[in-house]
């Protein structure tokens, strides 16, 4: 299998920090109180700080690094090629994963919902701009 590994980097960098601005929104404004009470933190503990910081900024860059390829070796080239793109990387490996974390560490089922919600959007908006901008 041949993969074609020549994606728009720039897209995958604006792709990342339109993960990050949306992470900011959804978990620093609309649901701050929500999330850190999930977890038994305060807003301030759930604030990344040194490894966390490089994990944060690392994480967002290879998904959308990954999407860009994924989009591109499957030939995306529509905003519904995007969503549905976006939509199927979430199902299959945010929402899964979410869900299995949320039975085996007996955590709410809100907080799968905070969590999964903030991921299909990052997702849908990660595919909609590695597909649309090549």
């Amino acid at each position: 299998m041949a993969v074609n590994l020549g994606v728009n980097y720039l897209a995958v960098i604006v792709a990342t920090i339109a993960a990050f601005v949306i992470g900011f929104i959804w978990y620093g404004v609309l649901f701050t109180k929500q999330w850190s009470a999930a977890h038994n933190m305060s807003a301030e503990q759930m604030r990344p700080q040194g490894l966390g910081l490089v994990v944060s900024f690392a994480a967002p860059l290879l998904n959308a690094w990954v999407v860009a390829l994924l989009a591109l070796n499957l030939g995306g080239k529509t905003i519904t090629d995007a969503v549905m793109l976006g939509v199927l990387v979430w199902l299959g490996f945010f929402a899964s994963q979410f869900a299995a974390n949320t039975v085996f560490q007996r955590k709410s089922w809100s907080l799968f919902a905070m969590d999964a919600g903030h991921a299909l959007i990052v997702q849908v908006a990660i595919a909609a701009i590695v597909t649309l901008w090549r």
